[in-house]
This record gives structure tokens, C-alpha cells and sequence, in this order.
């Protein structure tokens, strides 16, 4: 009996650390262009099941064994500052000083209803934020009579085209600066904005899409279940050179804005949007190391920000310069006229 438990710890063990080999393939994934490998940067997605994987043999180990439970922690602490940056864990966060911004970004999928613009009206008015970054946002709002009220009554300014928007109450320095790069329909627009001396310049980005539709994510949430091992070959295939042929161009995009976080170095920066990228990313980690993620700062939990059934991931982001640090940020899920919820920080001006 001693043998067949020695046995099965060996086994479990193993499993163990295969696992926790997955987890740290995960991380290292980010550091590796898709422009190169596309096929490695789909990896960072399965991030969170490993982890998920790797916390279950740390309680499984606690029960039945606890001296193994050295494995999956210190494997797991190795890779800490990629858990903290995917799920940051705090109670509050209050600095205290400062001239403050409050930032929101929000992409709106193209609202299209009287009420839903009506809603998002009235909910800037509740939050009132300093800069909004709108991505698929209908240019036809702008030509709403609650739209102008809200506008003249907020004092607020706005730049932008298409469906790429920046409104703001601090003064707007210059013409929309659109940012090129290689990309299929999405666009980054950018744009000086001036406050007490200051020349910010804040960045909307709206990364390119993994364009998937229904049947792709019916396919992605189904993917488990279907018994039938042709169909979920074939779904897999589908999905994953779809997600593929995304990250290369997501790739492009973040080379780009790291340019220009690092070309403007020290100036004051505010980038942010829909990233379509979660924190384990190539996208969201290169950026992370220019720029702080104000999420990781003072955000806490997974924040889901796409809303979307099956899809439980944070792909909106705010990025600052140093310049700045935040509280109090958080993902606002009870505003939901949208395929993503809105992500508003504070920042505290150094």
C-alpha cells in the first residue's frame, strides 16, 4: 500500500510540475513578438486555466500531503508579478495630494439606440470624468441635443473621426493625431491636451480585433463539450488562426506605441483603450514596461471587461507615464449597453 501511494504522489507530482512548466511557457510567451511566432502568442491565453490547475494541486496538496506544497507555491511565485498583473489584490487605494484626473475608456460597440445613448449621456454626467477615450463610438451622438447640453454644461471639447473619439475638459492643444500602422479597419488616435502648464498627450487605442462572430464563440464555449473529436479539431483550428493572424497585427500596433511612449520619454502620457489583449500578453506586457497599468496599480480582482458570456477577460486598459499615480480604479459592470464595460481610474499628479 506504501508503494501505491508513493506511487501516486509521483504521479500527481509530475502532473504538478508539468502544469506548473505550462505556467511559466504562459509567461514567457509575452516576451516573444507574434510578428515572429504567431502561433506562440496564443499561449498567453490559457493563462488562467494553468493557474487555475496550479492552485488546485496547492490545495490538493495541503490535504494530502502538505511538504509538496512547496511545489506549486514557489512555481507559482516566480511568475507572481505576471498572477498580481492578471489578478491584483487589494482592499482600497486612497493617495492623498495631487492635482487629479479621473479617466474613463469605454469601447460602446457602436450604440445605436436612443436609449442606450441616453444612458451613456447620463452616465458621464454620474462619473464625470476629465477624458473620455471612446472607441466605436457613433459620431452621431455628437449631434444630439442631450449630447450638446452635457458638452456645454462639462465644458468638454472633443477630437476624434470615425468611430475613434477624445473628449476632454482640459484644453485640447491641437488637431487629432492619427497614429499609422498596419491594421485591417482599427485605428489609435491621439491628441495634446493642456492643464496648468502641463502637455499630456493622450493616446485611444482600439487594438485590432480577433473578429470572430456568434458561430466562432459558440464554437469556443461549445469547444469542451462536443464529444465529437473532427468538430472540435476543426473549431480549434479555425479559432486559433483567427487569434493567430490578430496577435500579428496587434504586434505591429504595440511596436508602434512603444515608439512613441519611449520617443516622448519624459513626457506626461495617458494611453488607453481597447486593447483586445489581457494582461498576459505580448501587447499589455511591453506596454507595462514603458507605461504603468493603472488596473495593476489600484484595481483589484480579475475585472472582467468584456462583456460576454464565456469570455471572462480584462482586455480594456489605462496606461500612464510615471507622472501619475492612481486610485480607486475600477471596471463598472452595472453599465452594461455594451459588448465591454466601462474602466475608470483617478490619478494623482506627482
Amino acid at each position: 500500500m506504501n508503494r501505491f501511494k508513493q506511487l501516486l504522489s509521483a504521479l500527481f507530482l509530475g502532473a504538478n510540475l508539468c502544469c506548473l512548466a505550462a505556467l511559466w511557457l504562459c509567461c514567457l510567451s509575452t516576451w516573444v513578438s507574434p510578428g515572429r511566432f504567431p502561433t506562440i502568442s496564443v499561449m498567453g491565453l490559457m493563462f488562467p486555466v494553468v493557474l487555475s490547475i496550479n492552485i488546485a494541486f496547492l490545495i490538493f496538496w495541503l490535504i494530502f500531503r502538505v511538504r509538496y506544497t512547496l511545489v506549486p507555491l514557489i512555481g507559482m511565485l516566480l511568475v507572481g508579478s505576471y498572477i498580481y498583473d492578471y489578478c491584483p489584490m487589494r482592499l482600497k487605494s486612497t493617495p492623498e495630494g495631487g492635482e487629479t484626473l479621473t479617466v474613463l475608456t469605454f469601447n460602446a460597440c457602436g450604440i445605436q439606440s436612443d436609449s442606450a445613448k441616453a444612458a451613456f449621456t447620463e452616465y458621464v454626467r454620474q462619473v464625470q470624468p476629465d477624458i473620455l477615450c471612446l472607441q466605436e463610438f457613433p459620431h452621431s451622438w455628437f449631434w444630439r441635443e442631450d449630447a450638446k447640453a452635457l458638452m456645454q454644461e462639462m465644458n468638454y471639447s472633443h477630437v476624434g473621426a470615425t468611430d475613434n473619439h477624445i473628449m476632454t475638459r482640459l484644453a485640447i492643444l491641437g488637431d487629432t493625431i492619427h497614429i499609422a500602422y498596419p491594421t485591417r479597419k482599427n485605428s489609435s488616435i491621439a491628441c495634446w491636451v493642456g492643464r496648468d502648464g502641463d502637455s499630456i498627450l493622450v493616446v485611444n487605442n482600439h487594438l485590432e480585433s480577433n473578429q470572430l462572430n456568434d458561430e466562432d464563440k459558440k464554437e469556443y464555449r461549445d469547444m469542451f463539450k462536443d464529444p465529437h473529436r473532427q468538430t472540435v479539431k476543426e473549431s480549434s483550428l479555425n479559432l486559433f488562426r483567427k487569434l493567430s493572424q490578430a496577435a500579428v497585427y496587434r504586434s505591429a500596433q504595440t511596436d508602434v506605441l512603444s515608439h512613441i511612449a519611449d520617443s516622448l520619454s519624459p513626457r506626461p502620457i495617458i494611453m488607453a483603450g481597447d486593447f483586445n489583449d489581457t494582461p498576459i500578453s505580448y501587447t499589455y506586457q511591453k506596454l507595462s514596461r514603458r507605461l504603468h497599468s493603472v488596473y495593476r496599480q489600484s484595481g483589484s480582482g480579475f475585472g472582467r471587461s468584456f462583456n460576454q458570456s464565456g469570455f471572462p477577460v480584462r482586455i480594456d486598459h489605462i496606461f500612464t507615464s510615471n507622472h501619475w499615480t492612481s486610485s480607486g480604479t475600477y471596471i463598472d459592470q452595472e453599465f452594461d449597453v455594451s459588448d465591454h464595460y466601462p474602466l475608470v481610474t483617478r490619478l494623482h499628479r506627482h
